[in-house]
């Protein structure tokens, strides 16, 4: 081959790589960002010359459930309707209601222990005296204990929220290992016996979220004809009977105006997870169950039938299921463990609404925004949790429109953890999360022998003690 020939070649090459390079720009950054800020600038144009600040309350006329221009939730819309959060006495769930109800709205609180939701609902009351109410639903969604038969619990669920105008529901409720550990090595091993690990993360995690969507969808769906603005309160009679749900019999009241569903999924679902095998299977197939349900149901050209689903998959969050400590109790969305409480806010205001059809106004007896010393997030809060968290961001890691870690650090770790995977491949990026695993597995262990051992000393000695005082 002459000097020509590969002379040629060479800038053949050469001209292919940059073809390539300058598409791949194209496609995964110059079009979704000038798209993405393009609807933004419309939007905000839109709302300078031609409308002002709107107005929310119980009162006003209902608005859709999300923006029709960024896809955020249309939080403020929704005060004096309710929330269902489930899972919610302790950790991320108990800080979601509590600052839903900051935003105006009633709370259904429902979980397992009724001691812990009560004294949440009165820390609620107490917070909002006569502007918020609360509800309590006691409910588990495992069959460990073997008292209360599932079917029945979900029936008691049904019951408890037939009445109400209900417009959001978390899916917070999960369980989660004791410690990691393989499948074999789960005592008992999905057996028939009253606590089966197995059993009840895929009935809470997984089988949970299914029913509880299927018990709250029906009473935020309404027909165009059957709207009736006179009864858009919690307990108004009257209600029209609506569609049969699984041939029960139950009825839903038809409030409408469509509503939101925010399942809470983990960064799990996205990452490699031996020794988490069964948990990390259950997210994964929350966040697989949350995109289809989007398809089905986010329907924005009839806002009565809008159903609009988004699924959160946070990273490591100082509760007391992961057995974390909080890197930092401060509220800069940049710590690699937060509490819950920043989480929440952080990821609640990733899915709220981010221009100008947002710019509402919210009523002082309806909301409560006393934060940070009566002023409410900055600026470049803001402007982080549109770029990094926004399900609609090109920047946000997961699927447009729809999933999202919500926090800056957890969508940062996970963009390297995608860029070591194609780096590298997924066998070394399951190799290095197994000795993570097995390292904290035995950190685990340790600190609970040693606990264990702490306890046990303190037992011999109470006896030792009572003995010597029994022989005097």
């Amino acid at each position: 081959m002459d000097s020509s020939s590969c002379c040629w070649l060479w800038w053949l090459a050469n001209a292919t790589v940059c073809c390539v390079g300058t598409a791949v720009v194209v496609r995964r950054l110059l079009v979704p960002w000038t798209w993405w800020l393009g609807l933004r600038a419309l939007c905000w144009c839109r709302y300078v010359l031609f409308s002002g600040h709107g107005d929310v309350g119980p009162k006003q006329r209902r608005s859709p459930p999300t923006c029709r221009c960024c896809g955020g939730v249309n939080f403020d819309g929704m005060a004096g309707s309710w929330a269902v959060v489930t899972g919610c006495t302790d950790g991320i769930g108990k800080e979601y209601a509590m600052q839903l109800a900051d935003r105006g709205m009633n709370v259904a609180l429902v979980s397992r222990n009724l001691h812990k939701l009560l004294a949440v609902a009165q820390k609620i009351d107490e917070r909002h005296v006569g502007r918020v109410k609360t509800k309590i639903i006691v409910a588990d969604f495992t069959s460990s204990s073997g008292s209360v038969r599932l079917s029945e619990t979900y029936d008691e669920v049904r019951r408890g929220l037939a009445r109400l105008d209900v417009r959001l529901l978390v899916n917070n409720a999960g369980v989660g290992y004791a410690r990691p550990e393989r499948l074999l090595d789960l005592a008992p091993c999905c057996t028939d016996a009253p606590a089966d690990q197995c059993r009840d993360v895929v009935e809470c995690n997984a089988l949970a979220t299914v029913v509880m969507c299927r018990i709250v969808m029906p009473l935020m769906v309404v027909d165009d004809k059957n709207i009736d603005d006179g009864h858009e309160g919690d307990d108004a009679e009257g209600d029209c009977q609506g569609r049969l749900l699984d041939g029960t019999g139950y009825t839903s009241p038809r409030r409408g105006g469509g509503g939101v569903v925010i399942n809470v999924s983990s960064i799990s679902a996205k990452l490699p997870c031996p020794l988490l095998s069964v948990y990390g299977a259950t997210k994964a197939f929350m966040e697989k169950f949350s995109v289809e349900l989007a398809t089905e149901y986010d329907n924005a050209e009839f806002p009565a039938h809008q159903i609009a689903v988004r699924c959160l998959t946070p990273g490591f969050v100082a509760t007391k299921m992961s057995r974390i400590r909080a890197t930092s109790k401060s509220d800069t969305g940049w710590t690699y463990a937060p509490v819950p409480r920043s989480y929440a806010s952080h990821s609640l205001r990733a899915l709220d609404c981010h221009c100008a059809c947002g710019r509402a106004v919210p009523r002082p007896e309806w909301t409560d925004r006393n934060k940070n010393g009566g002023k409410g997030p900055g600026w470049l809060a803001k402007v982080v949790s549109v770029v990094f968290d926004s399900p609609s961001s090109p920047l946000s890691a997961g699927c447009s429109g729809v999933t999202t870690t919500g926090y800056p650090s957890h969508t940062l770790m996970l963009i390297g953890v995608n860029v070591v995977r194609w780096l590298f491949g997924e066998r070394y990026l399951s190799s290095v999360a197994t000795r993570m695993m097995c390292s904290m597995r035995n950190r685990i262990a340790i600190r609970d022998s040693a606990k264990m051992k702490k306890q046990t000393s303190s037992a011999e000695f109470e006896n030792q003690n009572r003995e010597s005082g029994s022989h005097n």
